[in-house]
């Protein structure tokens, strides 16, 4: 039993210290998700005419920082569907917590949920101070790319604690210079 622990370890370790997709950058996931109404959603299937804002956030069902960013980001979805990028968020949720959320909020993008955080772990966003067996154990940092439509990472932003996220505004305006 300690072998197969200590193996799980090594190899949750080893994934944790994967890099993380940078700008510039193809983003190297599919997703492959379910959303809020439990259909399965891949990466062109949130993608809009010019690009995505993929949100990476911890629950919407137990963090009120995750929150408050998922309804900023609800609050500016016309500005961002203005400059022709779709938004979409990733949560360590279940699906009930998700449609539940979506409904009281009044979410107007997707929310997908990935339970034991192997999107996150794929990516190398995973939040390494939740040790496994740890009840947090595969959240992500706060993490938010903007995609072209070609899938590519035109910016990042991660966030070196849950408490802070990214000023939406600024966001806006950055991706207002982008070329896309």
């Amino acid at each position: 039993m300690k072998r197969i622990l200590a193996i799980a370890c090594l190899l949750a370790s080893l994934a944790a210290s994967a890099a993380t997709p940078i700008v510039g950058q193809k983003f190297p996931d599919n997703l492959n998700a379910p959303d809020a109404t439990g259909k399965v959603r891949n990466l062109q299937s949130l993608m809009g005419q010019k690009g995505l804002a993929l949100f990476f956030v911890r629950s919407a069902d137990w963090c009120p920082f995750c929150k408050g960013q998922l309804v900023d980001a609800n609050r500016h979805l016309a500005a961002f569907r203005a400059l022709g990028i779709e938004v979409a968020s990733v949560s360590v949720d279940e699906v009930p917590p998700i449609a539940e959320f979506a409904k009281s909020q009044g979410i107007g993008y997707p929310m997908l949920s990935d339970p034991k955080g192997a999107i996150n772990e794929r990516l190398g966003i995973r939040d390494t101070q939740y040790p496994v067996g740890s009840s947090a154990f595969g959240v992500p940092r706060p993490t938010l790319y903007i995609l072209d439509s070609s899938g590519r990472i035109r910016l990042l932003f991660q966030e070196p604690t849950f408490r802070t996220r990214p000023n939406l505004d600024a966001v806006i305006q950055d991706i207002r210079k982008l070329p896309l």
